[in-house]
């Protein structure tokens, strides 16, 4: 319960610390906004004959671009706030000098990762909502009800986002510049995720790689239910291959994060950077 106590209380922190920062709130809304989303629609948008976006329709089972390229951003914004929210803020704190004090208090390293996934979380609805508000008065996106039944499928692969947010907080502490890794990473998690088109597309020596990744079944499940796309894999194979990735990749994530924490306290080198 302390543990929990503490998670929030670390999720808090950092929510209050970004309101403080008013123009980088407008920021972190509309920068995927402009540099995703925005893009993708036009760009998709600029091969429609007739209104219709046949490729689109040939390859994954609807026309819905912007729902296609919208909930692309959802699954690309939860892979965001893995990287940057929880790894990458541990790499802050120990720019600021902050991270040696906050490792040397009772609570448990791990729920250091555990806390930020919570403020992370929370930023990461409110700017959905945002952006799911433009995409309704903006590019017509629209969506089918059955995409509650999708939310499961979001919830674990949040789960196993949390499981990868422990071993890029490993790598993070590690290495001694990382926001070129994370910077990278990011992007080619999100692209073999199938964010912005179907893994299918990918080439083939990748194609196994799409499918190791929790959020890769997130996500094709998420534009079955919410827009009615062709499914990759047969929906069950998708919900075992979800469960599975995500017992797999979470208590890796877990193992990783306390080997590099004995590898730190063994060279002493927590507060270097």
């Amino acid at each position: 319960m302390e543990e929990i106590r503490a998670a929030i209380a670390i999720g808090k922190k950092d929510l209050i610390i970004l309101s403080r920062y008013r123009i980088a709130v407008v920021s972190q809304i509309f920068t995927p906004l402009y540099q995703g989303v925005i893009p993708a629609f036009l760009f998709g948008a600029s091969f429609a004959v007739g209104g219709r976006v046949l490729g689109l329709e040939s390859t994954v089972g609807t026309d819905n671009l912007a729902g296609f390229v919208f909930l692309g951003g959802v699954i690309s914004g939860l892979v965001a706030t893995s990287f940057w929210a929880m790894a990458m803020g541990l790499r802050n704190e120990m720019d600021q000098g902050t991270l040696e004090a906050t490792w040397l208090t009772p609570t448990s390293h791990e729920t250091l990762v555990i806390g930020r996934a919570f403020g992370g979380l929370v930023w990461f609805i409110l700017s959905q909502i945002v952006l799911f508000a433009i995409g309704i008065a903006v590019f017509g996106l629209r969506f089918r009800p059955e995409i509650v039944y999708a939310l499961p499928a979001v919830i674990v692969a949040i789960v196993g986002m949390i499981g990868v947010a422990y071993i890029l907080a490993a790598i993070v502490l590690l290495i001694r510049e990382a926001n070129f890794f994370i910077d990278c990473t990011n992007f080619l998690f999100g692209t073999a995720s199938g964010a912005a088109f179907p893994v299918t597309l990918l080439p083939g020596v990748f194609v196994p790689i799409a499918f190791a990744l929790p959020t890769t079944y997130a996500m094709d499940l998420l534009r079955q239910q919410a827009i009615g796309a062709r499914p990759v894999l047969d929906p069950t194979l998708e919900y075992v291959g979800l469960l599975a990735t995500t017992a797999v990749i979470y208590p890796i994530g877990r193992w990783a994060f306390a080997r590099a924490e004995r590898t730190m306290r063994r060279r002493g080198t927590l507060a270097q950077y």
